[in-house]
């Protein structure tokens, strides 16, 4: 189709053309504007549509004023103006060029097919910058396969095409991020219950407590109690290290009893410390309920130290 249109050009216009570059760069506006608008352009980059002002621009003042190809040139700023002005073109049909080598053809097809199935699964927004220099360097292996007398042009257009094309599938693959988190366990809840004077039977008000406790512990992952027992003031040092113990080791067993992972604690009297931390100041020999209490503390990871892989799509 387009050497039928050459063929048609009048003999002075083509004698025009052949004298030079300068010659012909100097009437391009008027015989090609396309190509001198191309001249003109200043394109900014960044979205698809100006990515390919950048390539045809480049691809048809080549074609012009290096190649004196003025008919190729036109083609390519023509698709270059197309985009400039908004209207986003195709890549070139191969079979509205006049390419007879059958293989050469399903090739350029297949290859337009996988090219335009990228473009339109999101490659234009995705990877504008590759997804432009791919569809401009199909255009130039179309266009020079057509014309077939310049071998080392059609695989320099065909070679860098294939690599556009890779770097368009790369830019179009989802994003594998590895991250390094450090791990720390820290205390992330505490329930305390409260005992009668000299007892370490669980009373119906800490049953309750411990009951709520273990529907919200329930919710959560990786958690270890720790349960430690307290007395007042009342009472010998050593009766009341037994009586603390006695109280945080039915504690313990109530929690077990509920399926609770508590801390591990060979020896109970560990945690055990009778009258020696009260929650309340007081004398020796004074009753006060706030340090008759079992505490019960919940530690679980605040982060993890693992290799944790993150996938994005563009």
């Amino acid at each position: 189709m387009r050497k039928s249109v050459m063929y048609a050009v009048p003999i002075a216009l083509v004698t025009l053309m052949s004298v030079g570059s300068t010659a012909a760069q100097a009437n391009d506006g008027v015989l090609f504007p396309n190509v001198h608008a191309m001249r003109m352009a200043q394109p900014a980059g960044g979205n698809f549509n100006q990515e390919l002002v950048k390539e045809y621009k480049e691809i048809a003042l080549f074609e012009a004023d290096e190649m004196y190809d003025w008919f190729d040139a036109e083609n390519h700023a023509t698709k270059g103006v197309m985009a400039q002005n908004g209207n986003t073109p195709l890549p070139y049909d191969p079979e509205n060029w006049g390419i007879e080598d059958p293989a050469k053809m399903a090739e350029l097809k297949s290859a337009r097919s996988e090219l335009v199935g990228l473009l339109d699964a999101g490659g234009r927004e995705m990877a504008p910058s590759e997804a432009a220099i791919a569809q401009a360097k199909y255009d130039c292996w179309v266009e020079q396969q057509e014309e077939g007398h310049q071998p080392t042009h059609i695989a320099a257009c065909r070679d860098t095409f294939m690599a556009a094309l890779n770097n368009l599938k790369a830019a179009m693959e989802p994003k594998v991020a590895t991250t390094d988190v450090t791990q720390t366990y820290a205390e992330v809840a505490r329930e305390i219950v409260y005992f009668d004077f000299d007892k370490d039977t669980i009373t119906p008000d800490a049953q309750a407590k411990i009951d709520a406790f273990v529907v919200e512990m329930k919710k959560l992952k990786g958690i270890t109690l720790f349960i430690t027992g307290h007395t007042d003031t009342s009472g010998s040092n050593e009766y009341n290290k037994d009586l603390s113990a006695r109280r945080a080791a039915n504690v313990r067993a109530e929690l077990d009893r509920q399926g609770m992972t508590t801390g591990d604690i060979e020896d109970l009297e560990i945690a055990a410390e009778g009258e020696e931390q009260p929650a309340v100041q007081t004398g020796d020999g004074v009753r006060e309920q706030l340090n008759r209490r079992v505490e019960i503390i919940a530690q679980g990871a605040v982060t993890e130290t693992s290799r944790v892989t993150t996938v994005t799509t563009n």
